[in-house]
């Protein structure tokens, strides 16, 4: 998936070079981090961290392109499984109650055939034994992608449209909020807005990759 070589017997979905060429952040052993930075003084998130930095034309731009847009939703889950195993190894994340994807408007995830932060959460749940709630948060308009934007088309776009759906299960809970790619940060702090209407509720953030 990475550079089209035919994979040896034991190896998956990239080749040894390609996985020595990804280029982690490490953000989730630091406290503040650059992916949190992205929301200072606009909402309270407890942590914020990113896998891989994203750059146009690298590794990580043409696996994401592979996930979103070539029908390769297995690739979430296997990037997810990676994180999942850096982050058992250094978990600094408070306690989590729920696992919440950013949602895609229905019309795109019925063209696309999934969402592609799914597989994201299910390797997450599996490891951690979280529960992944998709009814929290509904994205009620649809939105073109924000990393073939350059950064002031990025910051000049209308955050998402979502609606929260509450219930009194919620309150007092923390929420991971998934998202494939922390860009702006507008579409998750929108998220983050409507679950911190939740009384009680505190909100972190997990994504695939970080751009700046």
């Amino acid at each position: 998936m990475g550079c089209t070589t035919i994979l040896l017997a034991q190896e998956e979905w990239l080749c040894t070079n390609c996985r020595v060429a990804l280029p982690f952040t490490n953000q989730h052993l630091k406290a503040p981090n650059e992916a949190l930075g992205k929301f200072y003084g606009k909402v309270k998130i407890q942590h914020a961290s990113c896998l891989l930095y994203y750059s146009k034309n690298g590794i990580v731009a043409h696996l994401l392109h592979q996930l979103k847009y070539n029908n390769q939703p297995q690739l979430s889950f296997f990037l997810g499984e990676m994180y999942a195993e850096l982050l058992a190894q250094d978990l600094v994340y408070p306690p989590v109650d729920f696992l919440v994807p950013v949602p895609l408007h229905r019309k795109k995830q019925r063209q696309r055939g999934y969402n592609q932060v799914d597989g994201f959460a299910q390797a997450l749940a599996e490891r951690f034994q979280i529960p992944i709630d998709k009814k929290i948060l509904l994205k009620n308009k649809p939105t073109a992608s924000q990393t073939t934007k350059s950064f002031r088309q990025r910051i000049q776009s209308k955050p998402a449209v979502f609606q929260l759906h509450p219930s009194p299960e919620y309150n007092g809970k923390h929420f991971l909020l998934l998202d494939d790619i922390l860009t702006t940060g507008s579409t998750l702090e929108t998220c983050a807005r409507l679950l911190l209407q939740i009384p009680e509720s505190k909100v972190s953030i997990l994504c695939l990759a970080y751009t700046k």
